[in-house]
């Protein structure tokens, strides 16, 4: 019977982040503080912070053919909740709860790491039950939002999702004249017929409030185990409606085809961000983005 289980999702390299003695006192699950409302960046230590957004997700099946994914719901609600070390400031516990999915991946079950360039927190459950990988906000810049992906696992299958989670922009607020260009990062997961693997690349939008137009591209696209595949670099024509974005999408190469998503972010349309997922010669990738006004 073919399993997942023989491969281990994400690729775990530089420095482990600081987990021992992150339970209790020290700020992790049922640490001080309590619970604070998200209002932005960056995270307060010793506490947990509950950032809420939009995801979608799909489910999978494995067998002696490979690993088939099934279509994307719509987006849904999604809820994060961080918890940040107050010791070693570390994130040292990720929460996640969707529409059909609720895990936590903390020292006690996982462990987490960065990932090769450094832009991401990425957490395995140690028992392979599933992975999760953010967007760490201040490596990539953020004041306002940050995005992810995860991947539960079960004996025959699970769930692959990509969440875009922050402090959303007025609809009032997103301007309705002026263009304005963002740069940042995508992230997530491909899943093809050799296995799953890491993504991650450079994120720029072109944006035309007055015309109600997002360009939208990535570029640098690497594997975590693949390397550089800049066949996978991403582009689409993004509308703006009633204060979010959504389009399709395609990979460089045609390969693979399907949707982003997003919503600006931050008090002024400072930020933009949202998912993407793509289908295409039996291979699926689902992510994140997130990019910064400049």
């Amino acid at each position: 019977m073919y399993s997942i289980k023989s491969r281990r999702l994400f690729v775990f390299v530089a420095v482990p982040l600081a987990l021992t003695g992150c339970g209790g006192a020290s700020g992790g699950p049922g640490g001080p503080g309590g619970t604070t409302s998200f209002t932005k960046f960056p995270l307060q230590s010793g506490k947990s912070t509950t950032i809420k957004g939009t995801g979608r997700e799909a489910g999978y099946t494995t067998d002696a053919q490979g690993i088939k994914v099934s279509a994307f719901g719509e987006a849904s609600e999604v809820q994060a909740d961080l918890t940040k070390n107050a010791e070693s400031g570390d994130i040292s516990s990720v929460a996640l709860k969707t529409g059909t999915t609720t895990k936590t991946w903390d020292h006690k079950n996982s462990e987490l790491a960065y990932s090769k360039n450094g832009k991401l927190v990425i957490a395995d459950a140690n028992d392979d039950s599933g992975s999760i990988g953010f967007a760490i906000p201040d490596k990539n810049g953020f004041t306002y939002q940050t995005y992810g992906s995860w991947l539960t696992k079960g004996t025959d299958g699970g769930k692959a999702g990509a969440f875009s989670i922050g402090s959303e922009t007025a609809k009032a607020d997103i301007p309705t004249s002026s263009t304005a260009t963002f740069t940042g990062t995508a992230g997530g997961i491909h899943i093809g017929d050799r296995g799953q693997d890491v993504m991650s690349a450079d994120a720029a939008l072109n944006v035309d409030f007055g015309a109600k137009t997002a360009a939208f591209s990535t570029s640098n696209t690497v594997l975590e185990n693949g390397g550089a595949a800049n066949n996978l670099n991403m582009a689409g024509d993004l509308a703006i409606e009633a204060g979010g974005l959504s389009g399709n999408i395609a990979t460089a190469d045609k390969g693979m085809t399907g949707t982003a998503n997003g919503h600006f972010y931050g008090s002024k349309a400072q930020e933009v961000g949202g998912t993407f997922d793509l289908k295409g010669g039996g291979a699926t990738m689902v992510g994140g983005y997130g990019a910064v006004k400049q």
